[in-house]
Formats: structure tokens, C-alpha cells, sequence
């Protein structure tokens, strides 16, 4: 089965792929995921768009370029633009990671970047 209104691409999708990306507002497993090979930059970087949808809180996306994402992305589509989420009143477009607020000499320490711990979700604090 082909997730609705997404072209497949033989060479380059992986359809109901195994990937650590979780909904970012309840942490539950995705859908329909789908993970696609963008390439490689160099000869030993991993180049991937890890992409599912909730069911309650619609699709997610995140890139992975040898390290683990930064953020993860509300989109309307995967491969598609960013969406707006309403989280306690506030404009969300995107959920920062725990890889994204580490020190940066941890971030330049070599890590697997399909390690779950490092895409899970920075909560938000009280000062937005």
C-alpha cells in the first residue's frame, strides 16, 4: 500500500520503514513511514528524509545527514512544506531535538544518528 497522495520512487523510498522518528506532540509511534535516500554528500555521509504521519496529529519529517536531526518538521505532506501546530497557544513549525541542544563538542564526537535518544524532543519551556 502507497501512503495516500505520495509518488513512490522505487530506487529511493523505503515505504513502512523502520525509523526512530515518533510524533513529536505525543511520542507515539508513526504510520506510513516512508524513508528516502537523498544521496550521498560525500562517500561516508548517510543522506535521508525519515518521514510518518500520526494519526491524531498528522505527517512529520526529519533530515538525517550522518548525525541525528536538529529538528523535526510539521508538514502537510512528506517531502512537503512545513505546517503550522498549535501547542499550549503558541505558532510551532518546527520541534527541536535532544541533538540539537547539546554542547557543541558532543555534537562533534562521532554518534549513530539512528540512535532514538538523540531524536527524541527538547520540551518547551515556560520562557517562549
Amino acid at each position: 500500500m502507497v501512503a495516500q497522495g505520495i509518488q513512490r520512487d522505487v530506487a529511493r523510498d523505503r515505504l513502512r520503514a523502520r525509523t526512530p522518528l515518533r510524533c513529536p506532540l505525543c511520542g507515539s509511534e508513526l504510520v506510513e513511514t516512508i524513508v528516502r535516500d537523498l544521496g550521498g554528500v560525500t562517500a561516508d555521509l548517510v543522506w535521508q528524509l525519515h518521514a510518518g504521519r500520526c494519526p491524531e496529529h498528522g505527517w512529520f519529517q526529519a533530515e538525517v545527514i550522518s548525525r541525528p536531526p536538529r529538528e523535526i518538521f510539521a508538514v502537510h505532506k512528506p517531502f512537503g512544506v512545513a505546517r503550522r501546530v498549535i501547542v499550549d497557544g503558541h505558532e510551532v513549525f518546527a520541534f527541536p531535538t535532544v541533538w540539537n541542544n547539546l554542547p557543541p563538542e558532543r555534537q562533534r564526537q562521532r554518534v549513530d544518528p539512528f540512535d532514538a535518544q538523540y531524536w527524541q524532543v527538547e520540551k518547551p519551556t515556560a520562557s517562549r
